[in-house]
């Protein structure tokens, strides 16, 4: 970070660029594929090859209880969609309900995920919300997996794709009401964009990315204002208070990227239903043991219980 700010200093360049950090599909090999790795974030698909929706995963202790279990998905559309500005595509998957879970039938998860590697690392967590009975789409950001050009997108670009998105999800869902944007990490900065500007019945935001002036507020010394160092359309937390709807968060106290008082502060900007659900001892991420590997059953529990009190258009309600 100190080298993008010496950049950012001689120059008129802002800091949104660096927030990426995807893996194109061109650049597994060796070196993302790998024993010696954590099997959690092996990255193994090249862009020849197809995603794997059969791989089973050794969950981790404590994850599933007694008896429990997540299934794979048994039906995956895949689905590419040239941006708008023409200079890319978007790659991105639709897993529709198992069915047996009767108030999720009708309800799709536009899933947002993280800043490392692409959709192959977030695979596990798609499983997770197909399991809880969800619809679920799952896309990846320009220089993330088989997305393209494997170059990171501009904020203007990345707004534009998450709204993209966002309407290809209105001809996929069983029913355009009850559309979700879900966030994870970096995937916050996409829903907050997909929150301002469509309508849903709610948004879920798990260890989410909250605004660049807060990111370097908590990780540096520089005292220098957010517009200084954005563009804006990184700065979830104005956007939060343009959004009136049910939101969810969920973060660990020790999570690595963002705080609890963070969240806290941005939560403090939504004005429609919200709820913060603080898990102590929690980490951020995959391998490190976050949100959903702490107790899947809690967390898919945590989830319908908001639904039923603050959001029931998202869901059949007896």
């Amino acid at each position: 970070m100190r080298v993008a700010l010496l950049f950012l200093l001689g120059g008129c360049a802002t800091l949104d660029s660096f927030v990426h950090g995807g893996i194109p599909c061109d650049d597994v090999g060796p070196d993302t594929c790998s024993e010696s790795n954590n099997v959690w974030d092996n990255i193994c698909v090249t862009c020849d090859e197809e995603y794997d929706w059969s791989k089973a995963y050794p969950w981790m202790d404590g994850t599933l209880a007694e008896g429990e279990s997540i299934r794979n998905p048994s039906d995956v559309t895949r689905f590419t969609l040239d941006t708008t500005d023409g200079l890319g595509a978007l790659d991105g998957y639709f897993i529709p309900t198992h069915g047996e879970f009767p108030p999720y039938a009708k309800t799709t998860i536009v899933y947002n995920h993280g800043n490392y590697a692409g959709i192959e690392h977030y695979q596990p967590r798609v499983y997770m919300l197909h399991e809880l009975g969800f619809n679920v789409l799952v896309w990846d950001y320009r220089g993330y997996g088989k997305s393209r050009p494997v170059t990171s997108p501009s904020p203007e670009q990345f707004m534009a794709d998450a709204v993209q998105i966002r309407d290809f999800a209105d001809t996929v869902s069983p029913d355009v009401t009850r559309i979700i944007p879900y966030a994870f990490s970096l995937g916050g900065i996409p829903v907050m964009e997909m929150a301002s500007e469509r309508d849903n019945c709610a948004i879920i935001l798990e260890a989410a990315f909250t605004s660049l002036g807060q990111v370097m507020s908590n990780n540096t010394a520089t005292g220098m204002p957010a517009t200084f160092l954005s563009s804006g359309d990184y700065e979830g937390t104005e956007k939060m208070a343009n959004y009136g709807g049910p939101v969810f968060a969920m973060i660990g106290t020790k999570d690595r990227k963002f705080t609890v008082a963070s969240w806290e502060e941005i939560l403090e900007k939504a004005t429609g239903p919200k709820e913060l659900w603080v898990l102590d001892g929690v980490d951020h991420g995959i391998a490190s043991r976050g949100v959903p590997e702490a107790g899947f059953t809690e967390y898919g529990t945590r989830i319908l219980t908001f639904l039923e009190t603050h959001a029931p258009a998202c869901i059949e309600v007896n």
